[in-house]
């Protein structure tokens, strides 16, 4: 292993890899990190991915929203680093450079960062699925691993882990910005204008793209709604919109974090029955949670942040041109752009360029977390190291 500051002196290629709650595969990007004056500069060198299979993304599900066996946890592990290892491999075939290093997430299964008590212990727990051995083996350099855990024992949330890389590449000395990701759960960045890591506040809002993905798969099979364009062709229900508005995470105050566990295709289910009946299109379904999801993000702007601002969205939700244009709508004063246009670095490339970036920290041995936005007890150094 190299000295931390032997590993922060120079230039280093290093490799990043994400699946999110989307559930639609694993994203995988390769960056060269450089510190200049203090601010990380990041180039990203090349990109991938690779989707689930129908076979894999279902056995997540299953995972995710009932009990499974040891045994089809531990294979479902070993499953997911394959996908991993092929997405990794591409990005690297992608960058003709093979990196010094390599982060990853792994697959959310569980989050609950909220103190609860077990068999009379109190519990805080986070659990991400991986097995990084197999992936150490497999390009012969350390992987780091498990970033969510150190922060949960801290009395964190956990999450959001983003807020530190939208601080190097966003914040600015004259604007107030507002990094937002819409992934399967959307979060926001709030960046007034020349703050310190300090004086971030980050949190997630409610749900990204989840619910929406989860109607467009009940009704017609599919995925996601591309571009946005079944919600362009419906109207939003009212009755549906209200009750919606009504669940108590979107209107909490931060800090704070959710999952699948909060926003389970269980509990859309039970939302959506009242109005499942072939009068109503079902593309008016798809409206009203499109709408509530542009809802959610923009009142938790309206109450927690700053309407007058510039919103840099990044994750898939950025193709959703309805969504985009409902937040709009949501707040008028406020400008949209695309991480893309800001950074240059692709809109759904950003959390896969963050694992690569809180590897590189990790492995120098700095701190990641910022208890201003997690809430944990002190900073620390995030992740587990694999050696090969």
């Amino acid at each position: 292993m190299i000295s931390p500051p032997e590993w922060l002196s120079k230039p280093r290629c290093i490799a990043g890899a994400m699946s999110g709650t989307s559930l639609d595969g694993v994203d995988a990007a390769i960056v060269r990190i450089t510190q200049r004056n203090e601010r990380a500069h990041l180039e990203l060198l090349g990109f991938a991915n690779v989707a689930f299979s129908r076979e894999i993304r279902s056995a997540l599900e299953a995972a995710i929203e009932r009990p499974i066996s040891i045994a089809e946890l531990s294979d479902l592990a070993c499953m997911l680093m394959q996908v991993y290892a092929d997405a990794l491999a591409r990005a690297i075939a992608d960058a003709q450079q093979h990196p010094e290093a390599i982060g990853i997430h792994g697959q959310t299964l569980w989050h609950a960062p909220t103190p609860h008590v077990r068999y009379g212990v109190e519990c805080r727990t986070t659990f991400q699925l991986a097995e990084p051995a197999i992936l150490a083996q497999r390009f012969g350099i350390p992987i780091v691993s498990n970033v969510r855990a150190a922060d949960v024992a801290l009395g964190g949330e956990g999450a959001p882990l983003v807020p530190i890389l939208d601080w190097e590449l966003l914040r600015s000395m004259h604007e107030y910005t507002i990094a937002l990701n819409i992934g399967g759960i959307a979060n926001i960045t709030l960046l007034p204008p020349g703050c310190s890591r300090e004086e971030i506040t980050a949190f997630d809002t409610g749900p990204g793209n989840v619910w929406i993905d989860r109607a467009m798969h009940h009704f017609w099979g599919l995925r996601y709604d591309d571009r946005g364009r079944t919600a362009a062709a419906g109207k939003p229900i009212p009755a549906l919109f209200e009750q919606l508005t009504t669940i108590p995470f979107i209107t909490a105050p931060p800090p704070k974090s959710a999952g699948r566990e909060i926003f389970s295709a269980a509990l859309l289910d039970e939302l959506l029955a009242p109005f499942l009946h072939p009068m109503l299109p079902a593309e008016d379904i798809i409206a009203t949670l499109t709408a509530f999801t542009a809802w959610s993000i923009a009142e938790n702007i309206r109450r927690f942040g700053n309407v007058d601002t510039c919103i840099v969205v990044s994750g898939g939700g950025a193709k959703n041109a309805t969504l985009l244009a409902m937040l709009q709508s949501e707040l008028p004063s406020s400008r949209i752009i695309h991480f893309a246009d800001r950074t240059g670095i692709p809109d759904t490339a950003k959390e896969a360029v963050l694992m690569a970036y809180l590897a590189y920290r990790t492995l120098g041995e700095l701190p990641s977390n910022l208890p201003s936005v997690t809430g944990a007890h002190k900073q620390a150094t995030l992740g587990s190291i694999t050696l090969p």
